[in-house]
């Protein structure tokens, strides 16, 4: 049976990915593409998206083993079960398949100085459940049956602020990751 656009949207996730998985050797999965997807396929949960399908990353309509890349960008700090959204990605990864993962840096200087100026950071949505040390992370992806293969912080544009952390991070006030916003984590699936 052929489904509309919409109808893969609203209700045949399941039969729009098994379709498109089965069309390719190597599919790239973007969990949480929202309207700036970097895959084959996109999911998001918002229907204000580029996604292809509408669904929980933390419930994904797809078999086992079914991707050989996923890549997740600023989607882990939304999820309420970190562990178990990284469980997810694990299982429609194929043996030895690629997660790459970016998300906020807890350590970044803007969440701390806007938090005592009673300021929200122009980023920050109130959807975020928590936002991660690189540890944190790694121990995270160790949990779900990962392996991290490798990871760095996120260069970002700067502005006149930055310009004074920098400065601190000179004098030995900060340590230095405090100047990125992100990092990304690179991990392989280890198991079958």
């Amino acid at each position: 049976m052929v489904h509309s656009k919409l109808e893969q949207r609203e209700g045949c996730s399941a039969c729009y990915l098994s379709r498109q998985i089965l069309e390719r050797e190597r599919m790239i999965l973007d969990v949480g593409c929202g309207k700036q997807k970097r895959g084959d396929i996109g999911v998001d949960y918002s229907r204000n998206s580029q996604a292809d399908v509408i669904c929980d990353a933390h419930h994904l309509p797809s078999m086992d083993g079914a991707f050989a890349e996923v890549r997740s960008y600023v989607c882990l700090e939304h999820s309420p079960n970190p562990l178990h959204f990284l469980k997810e990605q694990k299982r429609v990864l194929r043996h030895n398949g690629k997660l790459t993962c970016e998300t906020d840096n807890a350590q970044y200087y803007r969440w701390s100085v806007q938090k005592y100026a009673r300021s929200q950071h122009e980023n920050y949505h109130k959807d975020h459940y928590m936002i991660f040390y690189p540890e944190n992370v790694f121990r995270l992806m160790k949990l779900a049956g990962l392996k991290v293969r490798k990871w760095s912080y996120v260069k970002q544009q700067s502005n006149k602020l930055d310009l004074l952390a920098k400065l601190l991070i000179g004098i030995g006030f900060w340590r230095k990751e405090c100047i990125f916003n992100r990092f990304t984590v690179e991990a392989v699936k280890i198991d079958s």
